[in-house]
């Protein structure tokens, strides 16, 4: 132990330290006098002691550059670590947040793209079959493959008379003759 440091043994039965101010103070029986309060002092009633040492006294280093065994205890861990690892989680999970979010816009830009391509194909296989629509509807066609399949046109016309009922072949009145039938002409 350090002895340069420390307070000379007290006389026994001396339960206090050494006080100033006569034999036994003004009160008498050997108990320390009583302080008045302080501001920012200690609180009144409370007995103040001297410390033994004033600086923590090491225990002798037995090998050569090892470190002193004291007894304080290990230092707590910071508050910070926690707030840190949830800060890396945080971040982290923005990072795979952002990841999935981009494979999937990747995968639905790639999914409008196939969609539109199959679209103007689509667009363009409806505009040749309306062309071939078109041209198959044109009465020249129309005229052209019946004679391919044998038809031919009846010189003689019969028409039916829808107030009498009767079939009316031969050349046709006058007045029937102004009406406007679409394909037929006199």
């Amino acid at each position: 132990m350090a002895t340069d440091t420390m307070q000379p043994p007290a006389p026994k039965g001396a339960g206090h330290p050494p006080r100033s101010g006569g034999a036994g103070g003004a009160r008498g029986g050997g108990q320390p006098p009583r302080t008045r309060g302080v501001p920012g002092g200690p609180p009144p009633g409370l007995a103040q002691h001297s410390p033994r040492h004033t600086r923590p006294v090491n225990r002798p280093v037995t090998e050569p550059g090892a470190r002193p065994v004291t007894g304080a205890t290990p230092r707590p861990r910071s508050h910070r670590t926690p707030f840190i690892l949830l800060l890396i989680g945080l971040l982290g999970g923005a990072m795979v947040s952002l990841l999935v979010i981009s494979t999937t816009l990747a995968q639905g830009a790639f999914q409008i793209t196939t969609l539109q391509q199959q679209n103007a194909s689509l667009t363009r296989q409806e505009q040749t079959l309306n062309n071939a629509v078109a041209q198959a509807a044109n009465p020249a066609v129309i005229a052209q493959e019946a004679a391919q399949f044998g038809m031919r046109q009846d010189p003689n016309l019969s028409f039916i008379d829808l107030k009498t009922g009767k079939i009316v072949s031969g050349k046709v009145s006058k007045s029937d003759a102004e009406i406007n039938v679409p394909g037929y002409t006199p």
